[in-house]
């Protein structure tokens, strides 16, 4: 079965400018533009609609390479409408220090548009029509992309498509129309028709999802990487590995991971165990020439001070040697500490947390922020006492 998704949704040119909801992550280059597209309506009809896409690129004129990367499906209409742009932060961050144009839509029927449309319906859970509600998104996919691909800063020949979920799946048929100038495609957890609190681990009309890998795996010739967890509560690991066996028997080339339990509920890993999947990711993207590094390095211990004399903290005011720094102190590892000459700060704790520190700080302060602390140790590379 071959969607006709390429005709599906047409860009109507340039994208516009348009103020964001929430402040931007200035250190990330990050923007906000309203994508203008056409989306079928289903009866042969089209409608005119302007999709959220949130940029974010990294420092210098390129071209550098481009991921788009896809959000997921929430069970209720009120969680798809929070928040009102999805900004994939976390993984944005991963993949800017990799040197990527990064674009996550908003897709439609999501955010701030969740209350107007919702063309990925898929229909009630015995009756699902899941080639219907992947049509939209997989164009809207193909629209970003073909945006991104006309950007004077994006090489065109080495692009990605990446997605968690509904959105894994919508990448998995998006990189079953071969778009050109994408290199590979990568799918967490991705599926449908799943929900843990009615149906754990079993998706709505699992056959009818088998066959559409089985498809989708007969068109691709975009190689995919895959990776699914053994306590995924949407998506049992029986039906992701059933699924990885069909799309390969189609010739289509698959590096299916399937790793152990996380947490309560593995589906949550891409949003969740960004210190297990960065370095999945960097060691398979390392293998497709992106050799730039992605995580973070970790500084030494300087020796310039004991960790809790916030006395010897250079730039800050007093109150925030003492205060700031106390909430610093308080979080639990890991965790880091950034400061800059001009008096600002910033902390961070949990996944990524020196990035997103050199972060906060960074977008409050002009100057260049540098770490103070990380976990157990000041790294601040001062004299020592």
């Amino acid at each position: 079965m071959k969607l006709p998704l390429l005709t599906a949704l047409l860009v109507l040119g340039l994208a516009c400018g348009v103020r964001a909801e929430e402040p931007l992550a200035r250190d990330l280059g990050e923007e906000v533009i309203l994508l203008p597209v056409r989306l079928p309506d289903g009866n042969g009809q089209a409608s005119s609609h302007a999709m959220t896409v949130t940029l974010y690129r990294p420092v210098g004129a390129g071209p550098h390479p481009l991921v788009v990367i896809s959000h997921g499906r929430a069970t209720t209409p009120a969680e798809r409408a929070s928040p009102p742009r999805i900004r994939m932060l976390e993984a944005a961050r991963y993949f800017v220090r990799k040197g990527f144009v990064v674009l996550v839509p908003t897709r439609l029927g999501y955010g701030s548009s969740a209350g107007e449309l919702d063309p990925e319906d898929s229909g009630p859970c015995r009756r699902k029509d899941y080639a219907a509600s992947l049509r939209p998104a997989v164009a809207e996919i193909l629209a970003a992309l073909d945006y991104g691909r006309r950007r004077d800063d994006v090489d065109s020949q080495r692009m990605l498509l990446l997605g968690q979920s509904v959105g894994g799946i919508s990448t998995v048929a998006a990189a079953a129309e071969n778009p050109p100038g994408v290199v590979a495609a990568i799918n967490f957890a991705g599926g449908a028709g799943g929900d843990p609190a009615t149906h754990p681990g079993t998706p709505c009309s699992a056959p009818q999802l088998q066959q559409l890998f089985a498809d989708m795996g007969s068109q691709t010739r975009i190689p995919m990487l895959w990776v699914y967890t053994q306590n995924d509560r949407f998506f049992g690991p029986e039906y992701s590995q059933s699924w990885a066996r069909v799309y390969r028997a189609g010739g289509a080339q698959l590096d299916y991971r399937l790793l152990p339990a996380f947490g309560d509920n593995g589906h949550l890993l891409f949003s969740h165990g960004a210190a297990i999947w960065m370095p999945l990711l960097e060691d398979y993207l390392r293998g497709l020439g992106f050799r730039q590094p992605g995580i973070a390095p970790r500084p030494a211990s300087s020796g310039y001070a004991a960790l809790d004399d916030s006395d010897r903290i250079p730039y800050l005011k007093p109150d925030d040697r003492r205060n700031g720094y106390a909430r610093f102190l308080s979080s639990p590892l890991p965790r880091a500490f950034a400061i800059s000459p001009d008096g600002h700060w910033g902390y961070a704790y949990g996944s990524d947390a020196t990035d997103r520190a050199l972060g906060f700080c960074q977008n409050r302060s002009p100057s260049p922020c540098s770490l103070y602390a990380v976990d157990q140790d000041v790294v601040w590379p001062g004299r020592k006492p």
